[in-house]
């Protein structure tokens, strides 16, 4: 991470700074910043037209993608719908159950292929022959059968959408964690309290400090390259915070710094891998007017706020479609 943030002369430091026209925190007269912020971009890469994209990530990863594939690209993920019964209570979206939160739970399923497992380690006995898949956003429980069945799906989709996506985007989600003493792995969301009581001492609440935050980044971004070498990346913080802080903690301090962390380990992960590129979504929801940017729950970002973003990213990454 260090020669990721070299030390450069002061001559090419102002070389740089005039090069960059946004390197000026822009006034209001500039338009950038009110009504909604519009951080410049500089792509690394292009995507052609049609192509395969995988995201991973929280709610806000699934709202980007399906504007994607109105756009014509083609999202693996929607191709995976779980019966109503099995989503979390109160979604919206199908393919909510494939949210993901913090890196961690995300790094487990990268690494999950490189390892002769049937994911039944990811599932949590609940009562009889019923369990809960840590791995997963939903607190609905399934069979023993069906939660092995469904974790062969998931491996699947991973597995082939990593393989045949041009890009990967992955949106970080939070840093309020939940460990599980006895499979010693870090779950995806918080375990329900019936869980709690049902196994007394085995799961543990934790606030990710910023270097295991970075290296869990760090490793999750070179297990997807390692595993599919000619794809690029996008990372992205999501602005959705976290609806309740386990930390103690007022929730609107919990999550700046929650974002903060995470916004510092995409920057080490941009600046160490060339593949890697930073898309400042997070940036534009929280620095836009609130009243455009969020739903009445202050929490979940508007429509036309995701459509900005999205236009905002083809135009940038496609810019033949976009014209």
């Amino acid at each position: 991470m260090g020669s990721a943030f070299a030390r450069i002369s002061a001559e090419e430091a102002y070389r740089t700074t005039i090069r960059q026209k946004a390197s000026k925190w822009p006034d209001r007269a500039s338009g950038r910043l009110e009504p909604s912020a519009a951080p410049a971009l500089s792509p690394g890469f292009t995507l052609a037209p049609g192509s395969a994209v995988f995201t991973i990530g929280s709610c806000f990863a699934r709202n980007i993608e399906i504007s994607l594939r109105d756009r014509g690209l083609r999202i693996p993920t929607l191709d995976l719908q779980f019966p109503t019964e099995e989503l979390m209570k109160g979604t919206g979206l199908r393919t909510g159950i494939l949210n993901k939160y913090t890196p961690f739970s995300m790094l487990n399923e990268i690494e999950q292929l490189a390892r002769d497992d049937d994911g039944g380690r990811f599932l949590v006995e609940a009562g009889e022959d019923r369990y809960w898949d840590g791995q997963l956003h939903s607190h609905e429980t399934v069979t023993r059968e069906r939660g092995l069945q469904r974790r062969r799906r998931i491996r699947r989709l991973y597995a082939e959408a990593v393989a045949e996506s041009a890009v990967v985007i992955v949106t970080l989600g939070l840093i309020e964690a939940w460990w599980d003493e006895a499979e010693q792995l870090y779950l995806n969301d918080t375990v329900p309290r019936h869980l709690v009581e049902r196994h007394p001492g085995r799961f543990f609440f934790e606030v990710l400090p910023i270097d295991k935050t970075v290296d869990a980044v760090m490793r999750l971004v070179a297990g997807l390259h390692a595993l599919n070498p000619a794809q690029k990346m996008l990372l992205t913080v999501s602005p959705v915070p976290f609806q309740r802080s386990f930390s103690g903690a007022d929730a609107i301090v919990a999550n700046s710094y929650s974002k903060a962390a995470l916004r510092v380990a995409a920057e080490a992960a941009t600046r160490s891998f060339d593949h890697v590129d930073y898309f400042p979504s997070y940036e534009t929801v929280t620095l836009s007017d609130r009243a455009l940017s969020w739903e009445d729950d202050l929490v979940h970002v508007r429509p036309d706020m995701i459509e900005l973003n999205v236009g905002r990213m083809i135009a940038a990454y496609m810019p033949d479609a976009a014209a």
